[in-house]
This record gives C-alpha cells, sequence and structure tokens, in this order.
C-alpha cells in the first residue's frame, strides 16, 4: 500500500512532461507586474528548450530532469496593448495565452470578509459594480483546496471584470482593484484566494519564522509535524522502516501463533484545513509562487479572536513568510482591522485585544491598516459595506506605494497622553487638519480611570483645530489613564476632518509606562497542585475577574507549599510583577520568584494579603532575565468562606518587561 501512495503523491507534486506547460495563473487574460522581472515557468520535456516571447523579448531556458524550468522577462512598462505570451518547446508542442496586459498585480486573501463577493455585498455595491465593465481590471480567483504538501499548480483562468465575473468575486479586492485602474490609469491584476472561516495558521510559509524569537517553539513544533519539511520526513522514513520490520515479526508471530507485537505509530502530523494548522497555503498560496506582483491585501483575524499580540507575531511570520516566497522583501502588505462585533459577553476583551494587535502590526515595515470602527455592524459579522473598505485600502496603496500627494491614508491614531490634575489631555497623528464627528456630537466612548484601573465614562472636547481630545470626569478626580472604543460593540463618532474614523486605544496596554509590556500575557502555566473544578486557568488571560475560568486557583490538597510557574517562552529581561488575590478564599501569603532554566529559583518579593479582601501587589526590581516565573503559596489564612481554605487564589500574575 504505501509504493502507490507515494506514486499518487509524485504525480501531484510533479505534472506529466512530454510537453511545454505552464500554471493556471499564466492564462488569457493574464496581467503582469510592470517595471520589475517577471518570472515565467512551467514544465517541459526534461533537457527540452523552452522559449519564451512577449513584447519583443524572446528567453530561452532548459528543462530540468525533474520536468521544470523558469526564467525571467526583463521588466516591462505598463501597457493595456492586447499582446500575446508564446511559449515552445523546442521539437515540440507551442502555447499562445492572448489578450495579456502588463500593469499592477495584488494577491488578496483571508477569511469570510475578503471572500465575500460583490453579490453579497450591500445594494449600493451591487449597483456600482453592475454599472458596467472596468476595462483595465482583470480577475483571478484561487478555488478552495488543502493539501500537507505545497503544490504547484491550481485549476483556474483570468477574466475581464464584466458584470457577470465581478458578481462572484471578493467584493473587496474588486473595489481595491477598480479604484486604482480609476487612479493610476493602467492596467490592474487581482488575485484572490480566501476562505470563510479560516484562521492565520494554514496560511503560513513558515520560512517567516525566520528571526522571530517568539515563535521559535511554534515553528519547531510545526517543522517536526509538516510533510515536505526535513525532519518529518526523516520521522517518516525511520516510520517505514519500522513499520516494514515489525510486518515481518508480526507475520511470524502470526505463524508461530503468538501475540502481535504493536504496530509503530505513525509521526504526529498537523491536522489539514481551513481552520487548522496547515493547508491553504500549500494549496491556494504556493501555487502562485513566485508570479511577479506588487503587494498583498489580508482580511483576516475573526477566528483568531482572543489571541491579542500573539496575532502580531503571527502576522509579521505570515507577511515575511509570503514576502520571502515570491521574492519581494518590501512589498506592501495592507490589511482591515475588524469591525465591531459582539462575539459574546463572556469574550469581553478579546476583539479589543485583536485590534491592538492588528495596530501593533503596523510596526511591521511597509504595511497599513484599514480601520473599520464605523462601517460594521455588531449583530453581523459580515458587514455589507465594502466598496468602502476597498477605497480605505486603496488609500493605503495610492498614498504609500504609488506616492500619490494630498492623499490622508489613515483616521486619526492614538498617539501620547498627558495627566494633569483632573484631565488628561490625548495627542492623536493622522489628523492633518484636525478632529471631527460623524454626528457633530462631543466625542464618545471614551473612559478614564486613577491608579486602580476602575474605568468610568469621560466626557471629551476637541481642542480647537488641535489633533487633541480633552477628557474629564466627576467620578475620577485624578485620571491617570485613558481608552477609547474599549467595547467589542462600540461605534465611535470620532474621526478627523477627512471623514476617516479614529482607532481604538489604551494609553496602558499593551505597553504600560514605566513598567513596558505584560509578557505573561497568555503564556501557559503548570500548577503543582492543579485544580478540578474548572479554576485551574484564568491567570495569564489578561483580565481581573473573580470567577471560574478567568480567576486561577490551586486544588484543595492540604499539602503547602504548593506553587504555580508561568513559562515566557523563552529568557528575556524582566522589571516587574503585578499579580492579586479576589475578594474571598484564604490565600494569605505569596511569593514570586525568577528563573532562566526551571530549576533554580531566585526570590523577587512576597506579599501577605489580608483575608477574604480583593487586593494587587506590584513588585519592581533591577531589570534581570528570566524564562520562568513562579507564584509559591506556602501557607495560607484559616476557612474565610464557603471555599476550602487549602484553595489557593489568584486574579491575575502579569510579568513586565521590554516589548522586544
Amino acid at each position: 500500500m504505501i509504493r502507490p501512495l507515494i506514486l499518487a503523491l509524485a504525480a501531484v507534486v510533479l505534472p506529466a512532461a512530454a510537453e511545454v506547460r505552464l500554471p493556471k495563473v499564466f492564462t488569457t487574460g493574464a496581467v503582469l507586474q510592470r517595471d520589475r522581472p517577471v518570472p515565467v515557468w512551467g514544465w517541459a520535456t526534461p533537457g527540452k528548450k523552452v522559449t519564451v516571447k512577449f513584447a519583443g523579448q524572446e528567453k530561452s531556458t532548459e528543462a530540468k530532469p525533474d520536468s521544470t524550468w523558469q526564467l525571467e522577462l526583463d521588466p516591462l512598462p505598463a501597457s493595456a496593448e492586447s499582446r500575446s505570451i508564446e511559449v515552445a518547446e523546442d521539437g515540440g508542442n507551442q502555447l499562445e495565452f492572448k489578450d495579456v496586459l502588463v500593469g499592477e498585480v495584488w494577491l488578496a486573501s483571508g477569511q469570510s470578509n475578503m471572500e465575500l463577493a460583490v453579490n453579497g455585498a450591500r445594494q449600493e455595491d451591487q449597483d456600482l459594480a453592475k454599472s458596467g465593465q472596468t476595462p483595465l481590471l482583470r480577475l483571478l480567483t484561487v478555488p478552495k483546496k488543502v493539501s500537507p504538501y505545497r503544490l504547484n499548480d491550481f485549476e483556474g483562468s483570468w477574466q475581464q471584470s464584466t458584470p457577470e465575473n465581478t458578481a462572484k468575486f471578493s467584493a473587496v479586492a474588486y473595489f481595491f482593484g477598480r479604484r486604482l485602474t480609476e487612479e493610476l490609469g493602467v492596467p490592474v491584476g487581482i488575485i484572490h484566494s480566501s476562505w470563510g472561516g479560516s484562521r492565520i495558521e494554514p496560511w503560513f510559509a513558515d520560512e517567516g519564522f525566520d528571526g522571530i524569537e517568539d515563535l521559535q517553539e511554534m515553528r519547531e513544533f510545526r517543522n517536526a509535524r509538516t510533510p515536505g519539511t526535513q525532519k518529518y520526513d526523516d520521522a517518516m522514513r525511520r516510520h517505514l522502516a519500522a513499520t516494514r520490520s515489525w510486518v515481518d515479526n508480526a507475520e511470524r508471530a502470526l505463524a508461530e501463533k503468538k501475540s502481535l507485537p504493536a504496530q509503530p505509530a505513525a509521526p504526529p502530523m498537523l491536522q489539514v484545513g481551513s481552520n487548522q494548522a496547515l493547508g491553504t497555503y500549500q494549496a491556494m498560496i504556493h501555487p502562485l509562487v513566485p508570479y511577479a506582483l506588487r503587494g498583498f491585501l489580508w482580511y483576516q483575524g475573526e477566528s483568531n479572536v482572543g489571541e491579542d499580540l500573539l496575532y502580531t507575531l503571527k502576522m509579521e511570520a505570515l507577511i515575511k513568510g509570503w514576502r520571502k516566497q515570491f521574492n519581494v522583501p518590501d512589498a506592501p502588505f495592507y490589511y482591515v482591522q475588524l469591525a465591531p462585533y459582539n462575539y459574546g459577553d463572556n469574550r469581553q476583551g478579546a476583539l479589543q485585544g485583536l485590534w491592538i494587535a492588528q495596530q501593533e502590526a503596523l510596526k511591521i515595515p511597509h504595511t497599513g491598516m484599514a480601520v473599520t470602527m464605523d462601517i460594521g455592524n455588531p449583530g453581523d459579522i459580515h458587514p455589507k459595506n465594502k466598496s468602502e473598505v476597498g477605497r480605505r485600502l486603496s488609500l493605503w496603496a495610492l498614498a504609500d506605494t504609488y506616492g500619490k500627494q494630498g492623499i490622508v491614508k489613515s483616521g486619526p491614531m492614538f498617539e501620547s497622553y498627558e495627566a494633569t490634575g483632573d484631565t488628561i489631555r490625548i495627542h492623536f497623528k493622522s489628523a492633518p487638519t484636525g478632529l471631527a464627528t460623524r454626528d457633530q456630537k462631543a466625542p464618545d466612548l471614551f473612559e478614564v480611570a486613577g491608579p486602580d484601573w476602575n474605568f468610568k465614562p469621560a466626557t471629551a472636547e476637541i481642542a480647537g483645530n488641535e489633533p487633541v481630545i480633552i477628557l474629564k470626569s466627576a467620578e475620577v478626580q485624578q485620571p491617570t489613564m485613558a481608552r477609547f472604543a474599549w467595547s467589542q460593540t462600540a461605534e465611535p463618532n470620532l474621526m478627523n476632518k477627512e471623514g476617516l474614523p479614529a482607532a481604538a486605544f489604551h494609553t496602558h496596554w499593551p505597553d504600560e509606562p514605566g513598567m513596558g509590556r505584560n509578557v505573561a500575557r497568555q503564556r501557559p502555566f503548570t500548577s503543582s497542585d492543579p485544580n478540578r473544578s474548572g479554576w485551574d486557568s484564568g491567570l495569564t488571560d489578561g483580565n481581573w475577574w473573580s470567577g471560574a475560568g478567568t480567576c486561577f486557583a490551586t486544588g484543595a490538597s492540604d499539602q503547602f507549599p504548593k506553587y504555580v510557574t508561568i513559562d515566557l517562552g523563552r529568557s528575556r529581561p524582566v522589571q516587574a510583577v503585578r499579580f492579586g488575590v479576589p475578594g474571598f478564599g484564604s490565600t494569605k501569603t505569596v511569593v514570586i520568584s525568577l528563573s532562566e532554566d526551571g530549576k533554580e529559583f531566585q526570590e523577587a518579593g512576597k506579599q501577605e494579603f489580608a483575608g477574604k479582601t480583593e487586593t494587587r501587589k506590584e513588585l519592581r526590581f533591577d531589570k534581570r532575565n528570566a524564562r520562568f516565573v513562579r507564584a509559591t503559596f506556602p501557607d495560607h489564612h484559616e476557612r474565610q468562606d464557603n471555599y476550602s481554605e487549602n484553595h489557593s487564589f489568584l486574579s491575575e500574575l502579569e510579568v513586565y518587561g521590554p516589548a522586544n
């Protein structure tokens, strides 16, 4: 059974030779990228000369022993002239792809909000798309498919942007491309490859993990479980050898009427699927590599809501991987920040965390983010105003990629704050002509808090023509922090005078002034006395709530001391720890200690908590390296309430250090 499987896989990976052939990204009606070398590749009879002709150029190469070949056309200027690509194998067949244009090529991907077609958008968008053909716009859709192996081709073809073809195409990608043709006056090709409900993980090209320290464990895990990698293939070869030996031993045991030996287990493989860890890059992106293109569009994140800043790292890996694969290290990557939506009352804070993660990704060079706080629908995860999403993405491209002057590409973004007396002043960037509101009312959905983090609604006033908001609250006499639109259903009215909405922010998250970043957020931990009643979680979830699932507790063993240890993933500098107990239980003494190896711990400080009193404690110390942070419970109060005195509770444990 093994040999037929291997032969079948070989047939998938290596297309039949005997005649020259190109992948389906080259068809009649294609758009080639202007102003950069254009790779052309395919398959032919091994050793045969292959010649490509286009726009007065003629390039040749020889097919390799595995039937593959590749060459490059010299950079081409933009042209709306309908011309043909001619490809011929020496002494063999000839191909011709007609009506090929030269201009700008973009790859659009993500999940359902990118996949949503024009015929599923609002009626105004559908009517606009039906208003006529866009002659300079060409469309290509990669069909849905998953594979554990990197495939080299797909089924599809370029199409003209007629109302009929457009109706079934990604609305966001279509309106982005349409706007570029109108503004640039050159042909535009949009390749659409997305899958509703998909997570970010199966879209990874794992080469993108290089240099991202906090994802090295993830990379090693994936590397050992991804078919085609050296580690996985070596493990599979060992498994096959062990299986052959097992077959011999099993046959002998059967003949001798003895117990059969246990069959060797196959090496573990990542789960394949659009919402799993593997598969969509392999089948829906890799077949396009290395097609020449300008940049990428991305609309995804709903399936990763709740990951907070881990999503930023995953975006970095995605971006780096795609840029490497397409050999465009500085390619623009423009993405959509998720719109407000009610993900459930038990998930408050999850969407806000992803908003900030998406904003943090702006630190990756050559990225841009379209904010959609004002055009979402908290009751519909698929807001229908897609033409405006496409337009906002196009603003980034026109301003940053194409250098168009006078374009404001983003709405107001938090820059800094000043807390003085009973007032906080918020300074914004990306408001060159000032701030305004959509409804001409005072700015809404601002909150302030003091050192206790107890946020209260604040009145907000625009400071004249300055990009500044002045905040006050009668409930907080001396505010020290502020936040804006900090709700998953927030639809704030603040914008710049160009009509682009402000993005949500929190002055003390993800980086707290004077302390740095909570590097323990959502990191794994282990307890010496696990709780079996639903309280063995919540220690690093980012909130201080006091219920099962959000507040941590040990088990009820009467053996003390007991402890819980957080793994930060790697040794890193830390300088502060914040922890606290809820207003119930018998937790008394908590000792915080640090370690680089998980064996030798050094005490950083401790706190004696009063019984049945909600309290937070902050320890600051000289910066030191640690990978493991441990909270030890050496003793406890006498029983305080209906909880056993043998439980030890922590509402949260935060560890602060530099962001990188």
